[in-house]
């Protein structure tokens, strides 16, 4: 039994099955998800779709568990007041912009509704812009529809893996970030219908730190066709400001981690409030290869002819460049 390929095939078909029930063809419509995406990803993914592979499929899969599981507490808690997929077709003369709400909160005496829109990956730091997009982009076309309400928003994010949550609150409408995006929006589905019909059209792209790991159309990028990407300066500083506070962190810990073994070394376990600290050993086999080798000689044959092809890792390597 390929399990691998059961788990492609059939995660591949309730993709689509989930799609065509929620959110319809969506080469038809753009998305609030899509506006806060780079403009040639999103419209590559409707003209060349590639087939989702597992790992994506699983994440897939995992947003909709997390829905799930918000729902069920909701309900269990005794909420009745809250709508699901909620669809809103944002107004707009040039592109069919429908948004699709996770949840939608509502109190009919204050006039208030509420949207929640849940996030199933690690629990950042602070929200992602393209998140905070949808999000706007979600508040505005409720705003639209139900003139006569307030319109709140948060972000949920869940991770089902390590069992953390970040929770988001505070957003209101922006009438200035809306029509931006609606700007974005048109612009897009401009570009996209010309496409279609055959044109070469210069597309917008949003380099960002995503591009890696979920964009397939990076390699014939012009944002990286000159090698150089100046668009992702902020996620380089980030990191680098990261791993300069490691490397003090680190000249800090070792010597307490050093000192606090002599101790233990010395009297044995010790508990330290609600801490244990012990000796932990680890002990390692190794081969004596003079003397494998000698036996294998003895056969007429060597250790090369045991050894496998050897394995590859790869890491980022950083430098600063030289200044001309």
């Amino acid at each position: 039994m390929d399990i691998i390929n059961i788990l492609q095939t059939n995660l591949l078909k309730l993709s689509r099955q989930h799609t065509e029930e929620t959110l319809g063809d969506r080469r038809d419509y753009l998305g609030a998800s899509d506006i806060g995406q780079c403009p040639r990803k999103v419209i590559h993914e409707r003209i060349h779709p590639h087939e989702h592979d597992l790992a994506t499929l699983l994440r897939f899969e995992r947003g909709h568990m997390a829905e799930e599981i918000v729902a069920k507490v909701f309900t269990a808690a005794g909420f009745t007041n809250f709508e699901r997929q909620v669809e809103i077709m944002a107004s707009s003369e040039v592109a069919p912009f429908i948004v699709h709400i996770d949840f939608v909160f509502t109190s009919w005496s204050s006039k208030v509704k509420s949207i929640l829109e849940v996030k199933s990956c690690s629990v950042p730091s602070a929200p992602y812009g393209s998140w905070e997009s949808q999000l706007y982009a979600q508040m505005g076309a409720l705003a639209e529809q139900y003139p006569d309400y307030t319109i709140k928003g948060a972000l949920l994010s869940l991770d089902l893996a390590a069992g953390e949550v970040g929770f988001f609150q505070g957003y209101q409408p922006n009438d200035t970030i809306f029509k931006h995006l609606k700007n974005k929006a048109e612009d897009m589905w401009i570009a996209y219908q010309a496409m279609l019909q055959g044109n070469e059209v210069e597309l917008a792209t949003e380099p960002g730190l995503l591009c890696g790991g979920y964009c397939n159309y990076l390699l014939n990028c012009p944002r990286f066709a000159a090698q150089e990407a100046p668009d992702l300066v902020g996620v380089v500083e980030d990191l680098q400001q990261l791993q300069a506070e490691e490397k003090q962190l680190k000249a800090r810990i070792d010597p307490l981690k050093k000192n606090l073994l002599a101790v233990v070394q010395k009297v044995g376990t010790i508990k330290v409030n609600s801490s244990i600290l012990r000796q932990r050993n680890q002990s390692r086999k190794s081969i004596n290869l003079e003397k494998l080798e000698t036996v294998l000689a003895d056969l007429g044959q060597s250790i090369s002819d045991f050894q496998e092809p050897s394995t590859c890792s790869s890491w980022l390597d950083i430098k600063r460049c030289k200044v001309a």
